[in-house]
């Protein structure tokens, strides 16, 4: 399997679940460039990529309550 990162080889790492947790899951993990993806990151990754109207969520910028402040030069010399 190859890195979506840099192309390199991807191997199967054991690590634990959580810390204190004695479950252990296996993670993805490039050995060129350290880039790790674990099953639950693949599945929410996959998941934001199908919006529901098949286009991504835009992102807007927030509405400040007041309008932002004009500055001029008249009157300065």
């Amino acid at each position: 399997m190859a890195c979506a990162r840099c192309g390199g080889l991807i191997v199967k790492e054991p690590v634990y679940d959580r810390e204190g947790s004695s479950q252990v899951i296996l993670m993805d993990r490039c050995l060129q460039c350290g880039h790790t993806e674990d099953p639950v990151s693949v599945r929410n990754h996959a998941q934001i990529s199908q919006s529901p109207h098949g286009k991504a969520k835009v992102r807007r910028a927030p509405k400040h309550p007041y309008p932002p402040i004009q500055l001029t030069t008249k009157g300065i010399e």
